[in-house]
């Protein structure tokens, strides 16, 4: 295991900046996802720190050892591709066993690894077939395998689902949480799926342009979001934003009024309310009504497309059991204190 501290590390290509002076402490064997779009940078970090690519400027230290220089195969990390990367020529045996071969580790030594490995991750019995015999799942478990083995300080991973289904999304990610848990290595892994960052990660760098918008736990981040930005990328549906100012302790929108008794006066903001954040009618709730203009039926779930007071248009989740149809009206209770507030200039959380 190891802990990894990037510091001011910066990373430009010509007059562009792809990371700017990142600060950034990974704990020995946790797990770090950096999430967010493309081109937001978190790729660019973890090449950085796999050695793949060298820092304009900064530093990266390895328990304390200064790394920035060193070449990937003299850092410890195990790389994990979205590509696979595995050797089509070669059987599921040697592409587990080729790291070992490299170092010229003994025979029983390679044919210990590769099985306890393999056993691991459920492919004892492929051993002997090679990639284009596997589906996409049974080709991720042997990357996983290859990097396993080499019993890596640090295991570095590349949105390694992205190319498989959903339903083979879910087994993979339960497979990597149970992973880390046995290993107890630190991992540090890149995805723009917000379901897998909350799924695995101990914290969660959320980044955009660059730079680091908030680093907390999927808790924290979901709960708490720092700023315009971090609200609106966490959640599924996204989080229904509403323009509006202070006045008298409250946020207004025309006939719209919602307790926000913590905000100054007259300070323009946008207000956030979360799908989920909604409940049947009750006295300590605020009443929100509106007119049901579209209904999606997910099974466990019933999402609402609502025209709202003062032209608002809203996706709420309607409280289970509730029969909603198309055209007619509706009123749920909001709780004050699931409101989230931003100010409009800045776009950051007022606390």
């Amino acid at each position: 295991m190891a802990t990894i501290v990037c510091e001011a590390l910066t990373k430009r290509y010509g007059a562009v900046t792809a990371l700017d002076a990142l600060d950034l402490t990974i704990a020995h064997g946790e797990f770090m996802v950096l999430l967010g779009p493309s081109g937001c940078g978190k790729t660019t970090t973890l090449n950085l720190i796999a050695g793949l690519e060298e820092a304009s400027e900064g530093r990266l230290l390895f328990d304390g050892r200064d790394v920035t220089w060193l070449p990937p195969h003299r850092r410890e990390v195990a790389m994990v591709f979205q590509s696979y990367a595995l050797y089509p020529n070669k059987t599921v045996f040697e592409n587990i066993a080729f790291p070992l071969r490299l170092r010229r580790t003994p025979r029983a030594g390679i044919e210990r690894a590769v099985r306890a490995a393999a056993e691991q991750l459920e492919i004892a019995h492929l051993l002997d077939r090679r990639p284009h015999q596997l589906s996409g799942g049974q080709r991720q478990r042997v990357a996983l395998g290859r990097a396993i083995v080499r019993n890596p300080a640090a295991f570095l991973m590349d949105e390694p689902l992205s190319n498989l289904d959903a339903a083979l999304r879910l087994s993979m990610r339960s497979l990597i949480k149970r992973l880390h848990h046995q290993l107890r290595a630190t991992f540090v892994y890149v995805t723009h799926d917000q379901a897998e960052a909350m799924t695995l990660a101990d914290r969660i760098a959320v980044m955009r342009g660059g730079l680091i918008q908030q680093l907390d736990t999927p808790e924290g981040i979901y709960e708490r979001p720092a700023n315009l930005f971090v609200a609106g990328f966490l959640g599924s549906p996204p989080i229904n934003l509403i323009e509006g100012r202070i006045e008298d302790g409250a946020f207004r929108r025309a006939e719209l009024r919602l307790p926000a008794p913590r905000a100054e006066p007259g300070r323009e903001v946008v207000l956030g309310l979360r799908p989920e954040d909604v409940e049947a009618p009750a006295p300590h709730l605020v009443p929100l009504a509106g007119r049901v203009e579209l209904v999606s039926p997910l099974g466990s779930d019933t999402y609402a497309e609502v025209s709202g007071p003062a032209g608002t248009s809203l996706t709420l989740r309607v409280p289970k059991g509730w029969r909603v149809r198309e055209g007619e009206g509706i009123e749920v209770g909001v709780d004050p204190a699931r409101l989230h507030l931003f100010d409009r200039a800045t776009e950051r959380r007022i606390a």
